[in-house]
C-alpha cells in the first residue's frame, strides 16, 4: 500500500469525542509497560516512557492496564493505579506530559484482580453485592482519573474483561437479572456505564473497548455483540472494536497480529459496527498510519488505534504529518513488545527501537563535544544501527561492508512474501545510512588490518555476524542437501517433497514458505513438538504454527538429522533409524558467531566493540539493536 501522508491526510483532521475535541484520528492505544515503581507509583523511567508517547503526535494518549482495584501500601504491581485517592498526584503529573503535546489523556480501567480469574468463576459466583461494589470501584476511580485532568476513559469490555466476562454467553451462566438473556447479560455494562456517568457526568469523554467476536465455540459472535452497540451508544462517546479473549494462548495471535496474518485486521468489523451506529467508532489491529488513512478517508471508521506502530517510532505520527513518512521506522511486527509484558511480566521493550522503556538511561542525546572518527565493520542490522546512532551523536563514521549491498543476516531474514514489514524495516535502515551526511558506506570492501589501520579511526565497531552450521552428509551425492539461506534467496531450487531440519523461526518460516507454494513439508527437530518455539515469541510462535498446521506441514520430533542419502533424510530417534523420502533437505540449524573474525579485527584498534551475532549478546534482532545502540552511545 502506498499512500500519501501529510497535514491535509484524513486522519490528521479533528474529531469531537463526547465534548472533547481531539487534533487528529490516531489514538496511542492501551498497552501495559510495566514500567511503574513497585505500589503502582510513577517512576522515573514510566514518565520517560510517556514522555515519548506524548511526543508521537497521536491525538489521545492512552495509558493501559490501569486498576480500579487497590492493592494496599504494599502492593506490589508495576501497573497503574486509580483505586485509590492517593494516586490521584501520580496520574495528575501523566496528565500534565501528555497535555504539553495538545494530546487528549486517556486511561484504560480494568478491574486488575478479575483479569487474573477464571472467567466463569468471576461472572457465576460473585453476588449482587459485589457486583454492586465493582460499579462502586469504576465510578470512584474515574472520578479521580477527573480530577487528575484526565480528558478520557476507557472501559474495557473485551478481551475476556470483567464487562465481557458477563456479557459473554460462554463464561455467563448465571440465572439472575445479570445472566440469561441477552437483556440480562448486557445489564452488567449498562448499569457500569450509568454508575460512571452518574459520578463524572461529561466531565470525560468514555470510549468502550469491545471483541466484536471473541473467536471461540459458544462465544459472543458479531451480530449479537452490534446489538450489544447499540445498548450502550447513547452511555459512551466512542466505541473501539477489537476481537479475541486473553484467557485462550491459541486466540492471542487475532488480538495482537504478527507479521504473518494482514494488516487492518479488525476493519472489516469497524465496517460493521460504523453502519449500525451513530457514534464515533475507533478500530485497532495490525494497523499502520498508511492503512489508518486509507481507512478513516474511505469513511469506514472515524478513528484508529496503534501501539506498535508507536513503539518503534514515537514520533511517527507527526513525522507523516510533516510529509515525512518515510524517515519513519517502521513496527516489524515481530511482537517482541508484547512477549516481554503480556508473556513475561517484565518492562516494555521494542526490537527495533531501542529506547523504548529504556528512555531514563539516555535523557541526554545530545551530540558530543569531541566527536570522534569511527569505524564500523559490517553493514547487517547491528552495524547499520550502530553507524546511525553513532553520527545522531555527531561522531563522523566510516562503514565497512564485504558484500555488495548492506543489511547482512536481515536479506534473507526479510525474504519471504509474508515478512514485507520486515523489508520494509531494511529499507529504511539502509535508506538512513545511506542518507546520513555524517556516515561514508563502501560496500565490496573487506575489513582487514591494514585497511583499518589504514583509516586510523578513534574507535572502531565491530559487526561481523554469524556463519550458517552446515552438517556435512557424506551418503549426499547428488546435492540433495541446501541451505535455507540459498532457499529462501533464490540460489538453490528444492523438489515437491522437502524435509526441513531444525523448527526455529527460520526453519518454519521456510516450511510455511514451501507449503503455499504447494510443497510437501516435512520439520524435523532434536526437541520434543511441545517444546518447540518455548524460547521464542510465543504469540508469533503460536501463529506461526496455526498457519503451518492450516497447510499440513508434518512434524517429526525428537530426533536427530544422520545423514542424507539419495532417498531421502536419514534419522535417528528411539525407535532407531530410518529414512524420510524426500527430494531435498534443507537444512535451518541455525549461526554460529564468527567470533574469530570479531576479535581478530577488535584487536586492531584500542577502543574497540564487538556487537551482533558475532558478540556474546547476539542472536536476537533486538538484542542486536539494543547492544549496538548501547555501543555507539559509550562513544
Amino acid at each position: 500500500m502506498s499512500v500519501k501522508l501529510d497535514h491535509h491526510s484524513a486522519i490528521f483532521s479533528p474529531i469531537k469525542i463526547g465534548t472533547k475535541l481531539c487534533k487528529n484520528r490516531i489514538e496511542m492505544g492501551p498497552a501495559g509497560c510495566f514500567l511503574t515503581a513497585p505500589g503502582s507509583r510513577n517512576s522515573v523511567q514510566f514518565m520517560e516512557y510517556v514522555k515519548g508517547l506524548a511526543n508521537s503526535g497521536a491525538g489521545i494518549i492512552t495509558m493501559g492496564v490501569s486498576s480500579v482495584d487497590y492493592f494496599g501500601p504494599g502492593g506490589s504491581s508495576r501497573i497503574l493505579n486509580a483505586g485509590h485517592d492517593s494516586f490521584i498526584h501520580d496520574l495528575s503529573e501523566i496528565t500534565d506530559l501528555i497535555h504539553l503535546k495538545d494530546a487528549l489523556a486517556s486511561i484504560e480501567l480494568v478491574h486488575s484482580r478479575y483479569m487474573l480469574s477464571p472467567p466463569h468463576e468471576v461472572v457465576n459466583e460473585t453476588s449482587v453485592e459485589d457486583i454492586e461494589e465493582i460499579f462502586r470501584l469504576f465510578a470512584d476511580a474515574a472520578e479521580r482519573c477527573v480530577k487528575a485532568g484526565f480528558d478520557m476513559i476507557m472501559i474495557h469490555g473485551g478481551h475476556g474483561n470483567v464487562p465481557s466476562m458477563f456479557f459473554s454467553p460462554l463464561h455467563n451462566k448465571r440465572t439472575d437479572k445479570y445472566g440469561g438473556s441477552f437483556d440480562n447479560r448486557s445489564r452488567f455494562a449498562i448499569e457500569l456505564l450509568d454508575a460512571i456517568r452518574d459520578r463524572v457526568g461529561d466531565q470525560l469523554a468514555i470510549e468502550y473497548r469491545i471483541s466484536a467476536e471473541e473467536l471461540f465455540p459458544g462465544g459472543a459472535e458479531m451480530p449479537e455483540t452490534i446489538e450489544f452497540a447499540k445498548l450502550i451508544q447513547d452511555k459512551i462517546d466512542l466505541i473501539h472494536i477489537s476481537r479475541s479473549l486473553l484467557e485462550v494462548d491459541e486466540l492471542l495471535p487475532p488480538m495482537f497480529p504478527p507479521t504473518y496474518l494482514p494488516r487492518a485486521i479488525n476493519l472489516d468489523a469497524a465496517i460493521e459496527f460504523k453502519k449500525a451506529l451513530h457514534i464515533p467508532v475507533n478500530v485497532i489491529g495490525g494497523f499502520d498510519l498508511e492503512h489508518a488513512e486509507a481507512a478513516v478517508a474511505a469513511g469506514q471508521t472515524d478513528m484508529v488505534a496503534m501501539v506498535r506502530n508507536i513503539l518503534a517510532d514515537t514520533d511517527c505520527v507527526e513525522k507523516a504529518r510533516r510529509g515525512r513518512a518515510d524517515t519513519i521506522r517502521p513496527c516489524v511486527r515481530c511482537n517482541s513488545c508484547i512477549h516481554s509484558t503480556h508473556s513475561n511480566r517484565l518492562p516494555i521493550r521494542c526490537a527495533v527501537n531501542p529506547l523504548i522503556g529504556r528512555e531514563a538511561l539516555y535523557i541526554d542525546r545530545s551530540p558530543r563535544l569531541k566527536p570522534k572518527k569511527l569505524l564500523v565493520v559490517g553493514g547487517g542490522p547491528g552495524g547499520l544501527e550502530a553507524a546511525r546512532t553513532a553520527s545522531s551523536r555527531g561522531h563522523r563514521v566510516v562503514l565497512m561492508e564485504k558484500a555488495e549491498r548492506l543489511g547482512g543476516a536481515l536479506i534473507m531474514a526479510s525474504a519471504a512474501e509474508f515478512k514485507k514489514d520486515m523489508r520494509n524495516y531494511l529499507d529504511w535502515s539502509i535508506r538512513s545510512v545511506m542518507e546520513d551526511p555524517n556516515i561514508e558506506v563502501r560496500l565490496n570492501c573487506a575489513a582487514t588490518p591494514e585497511n583499518i589501520a589504514a583509516e586510523a579511526p578513534d574507535a572502531l565497531i565491530v559487526a561481523v555476524g554469524a556463519k550458517p552450521i552446515i552438517i556435512p552428509m557424506p551418503s549426499d551425492k547428488s546435492g540433495k542437501t541446501v541451505w535455507v539461506g540459498d532457499v529462501e534467496l533464490g540460489k538453490a531450487e528444492v523438489g515437491q517433497r522437502v524435509v526441513i531440519a531444525g523448527a526455529g523461526f527460520t526453519g518454519l518460516e521456510m516450511a510455511l514458505t514451501l507449503a503455499r507454494s504447494g510443497r510437501e513439508v516435512t520439520v524435523i527437530d532434536m526437541l520434543p513438538e511441545e517444546k518447540i518455539g518455548t524460547d521464542g515469541i510465543t504469540i508469533s510462535m503460536i501463529c506461526l504454527k496455526q498457519l503451518l498446521a492450516k497447510e499440513n506441514v508434518k512434524f517429526v520430533c525428537s530426533v536427530k538429522l544422520e545423514d542424507v542419502n539419495d532417498e531421502g533424510a536419514v534419522i535417528s530417534g528411539a525407535d532407531g533409524k530410518r529414512t524420510i523420502p524426500c527430494d531435498n533437505v534443507v537444512l535451518s540449524l541455525g549461526v554460529r558467531p564468527d567470533r574469530e573474525t570479531a576479535e581478530k579485527l577488535a584487536g586492531c584498534v584500542g577502543e574497540s566493540y564487538i556487537v551482533g551475532d558475532s558478540s556474546y549478546r547476539g542472536g536476537t534482532l533486538w538484542k542486536t539493536i539494543q547492544l549496538a545502540f548501547d555501543t555507539a552511545m559509550r562513544l
